[in-house]
């Protein structure tokens, strides 16, 4: 079952990403066009833009990195420490990444919804919505870590 929602996560997560640093490398790119050759399109807008489908991007695939192993690490306690020991401080790890991610959750939610009369400079969009990105995102960080955590658990009962 975790499998199937991962593959669908992993879909779905991935192509909006995808969708998104498109449209941010598109309107940096107008920017620049706009700005290189003086066509005075008025596209002060871009900048906005990019922002925030740029941080929208990176920001939903944190906890796909996470499983994945693709987000940095310092492994060099990890390394030089016996199996067990090591499984143990993976456990910790993942327990504070969950700790952090939930405060995270808890008031990047709650910034977003005090934010949500705040409008944005130039494109005066609803601040609510460049907020919620560290909310969601750590949504889908928490759901990873825990599946992570219940698997480690699962595999160290089945060990033993």
């Amino acid at each position: 079952m975790l499998v199937k929602i991962r593959k669908i996560m992993d879909l779905m997560l991935s192509n909006i990403a995808a969708i998104l640093f498109l449209i941010s490398v598109l309107s940096a790119f107008l920017g620049v066009v706009d700005r290189t050759f003086g066509l005075n399109l008025k596209t002060v807008w871009v900048e906005e833009l990019t922002r925030f489908t740029m941080i929208w991007a990176t920001l939903i695939l944190i906890g796909i990195g996470i499983r994945k192993g693709t987000q940095t690490r310092l492994t060099l306690l990890a390394e030089n420490l016996p199996e067990k020991k090591s499984n143990i401080l993976n456990i910790i790890i993942m327990l504070l990444i969950v700790l952090l991610f939930s405060i995270l959750f808890f008031y990047g939610l709650r910034s977003a919804v005090n934010n949500r009369t705040q409008m944005s400079a130039v494109m005066q969009v609803s601040m609510f919505w460049p907020y919620l990105a560290i909310p969601f995102s750590s949504f889908f960080v928490l759901f990873e870590v825990i599946t992570m955590i219940y698997e480690s658990a699962l595999a160290q009962i089945k060990s033993k």
